[in-house]
């Protein structure tokens, strides 16, 4: 390898990535651990969940060594192909799956490819592509329809498995790469201010149920006053800002009545888990009591009672965080927690230092990826997510997860040790 090369590489990355995964093997191994004094009264460990991961670890290091050595602008003259083979494998999982029913796996040779994982690489890489071309100009009407249609694609695809989870990592990828290439605050507050007022008017459904009053959303929609008065010299922005907020807010709840008894049960289930414990709020519930019992230092390394037990559901995958909390407490939390935050900054930072704007858009969308995935999963252990089943990169069980997290951090590592190219 050039020597050059050798002294850009991001060293910090790597050892938190390092780090991260080596967390994530030791919580695995802890879920599967069961006690000599208890062997008898639990039916049996989950250690294969760690032994598998181990070897899904050391080949996720294998791929982003190869990820960083490979030139960067193959991933750039490649990235149309790539989404291609991706749509090509989601179809096929969606219109061959022999169940015929919900599947999101190809099986190759006893091994499971997830179709979704290689479509976030490919959706990242043509996104970047298209708008680092010139005049690409992404407060372009036309610029943005495109930009939308690489991310609804997939999107639709996934939903149809369906796997709202990992469909909603795609428009999470679009704002923060847009964004970066230019787009006007008015316009994305176009995209952001429907989503939060879905979801606050959404919250003060649950809440007059409960007899309290929709104070957050009303509080919103005042800033929308404001904001849109502070921008009255774009009228029309203003106006559209104004009524398009207005007009979820007022449709969302005749969208909720209409929905099936269940579906709005795990709606309530996700803003008030205590209103069916037993139920949709099982999950979030038993999560809530798991991270809370770890209390400031944790029960220890081992010692948790909440997966030994089994009453945390989907300990080793979407619950994973609340082991981890349990036995390590608040300060073994926020040590995880800050990890993944040096991780997305030595990201940003990689896309400011490459001189690529590929590269630099690229970044970003990887950034994204990790910024979703980790808000997600962890909001969801304590009840500020839906439960969507997504996984928390490098540390939750799943071999097509470990190997995407991996690849992306490699040609992240690309970017930095090339950041003097084009």
């Amino acid at each position: 390898m050039n020597i050059k090369f050798v002294e850009n590489i991001d060293w910090i990355l790597v050892v938190v990535t390092l780090v991260l995964i080596g967390s994530g093997l030791l919580n695995l191994y802890s879920i599967g651990y069961i006690p000599a004094d208890l062997q008898g009264a639990i039916a049996s460990g989950e250690s294969h969940f760690f032994e598998k991961q181990f070897l899904w670890a050391l080949l996720g290091v294998a791929v982003l060594i190869l990820a960083a050595l490979v030139p960067f602008k193959y991933y750039e003259v490649m990235s149309y192909p790539i989404y291609f083979v991706g749509l090509v494998l989601l179809l096929f999982v969606l219109l061959f799956d022999p169940s015929r029913g919900s599947s999101r796996w190809i099986t190759i040779g006893g091994m499971r490819l997830q179709p979704s994982e290689i479509m976030k690489i490919a959706a990242i890489f043509l996104l970047a592509k298209y708008l680092s071309a010139k005049g690409k100009d992404p407060n372009h009407l036309r610029v943005i329809a495109v930009a939308v249609m690489i991310i609804a694609v997939p999107f639709l695809i996934i939903i149809k498995q369906p796997d709202l989870g990992t469909a909603l990592v795609f428009p999470a990828l679009l704002l923060p790469v847009l964004y970066w290439r230019g787009l006007d605050e008015g316009i994305m507050l176009l995209f952001i201010t429907p989503v939060v007022s879905a979801f606050l008017t959404l919250y003060s459904e649950s809440s007059l149920s409960s007899g309290a009053y929709p104070f957050p959303l009303l509080i919103f929609f005042l800033i929308i006053l404001v904001i849109a008065y502070r921008r009255r010299h774009r009228i029309f922005q203003s106006i559209l800002l104004v009524g398009i907020n207005l007009f979820v807010m007022l449709t969302v709840p005749g969208i909720i009545g209409r929905l099936e008894l269940y579906q709005q049960k795990r709606i309530l289930a996700f803003f008030r888990p205590e209103s069916d414990i037993l139920g949709m709020g099982w999950q979030v519930y038993q999560s809530k009591l798991a991270i809370g019992s770890g209390g400031f230092t944790g029960k220890g390394f081992l010692e948790g009672t909440q997966k030994m037990l089994e009453f945390l559901p989907e300990r080793h995958s979407d619950f994973v965080f609340s082991v981890l909390s349990e036995e390590l407490g608040f300060i073994g939390s926020v040590v995880i927690i800050g990890l993944f935050g040096i991780m997305i900054y030595r990201l940003l930072f990689l896309a400011v230092k490459t001189k690529s704007r590929f590269g630099s858009l690229a970044a970003v969308g990887i950034s994204a990826y990790f910024i979703f995935h980790c808000v997600i999963n962890i909001g969801m252990t304590i009840g500020l997510a839906p439960v969507t089943g997504l996984p928390l990169p490098l540390i939750s069980y799943g071999g097509s997860s470990m190997l995407t997290s991996c690849f992306l951090i490699g040609v992240a590592l690309n970017f930095g040790m090339r950041f003097y190219e084009y």
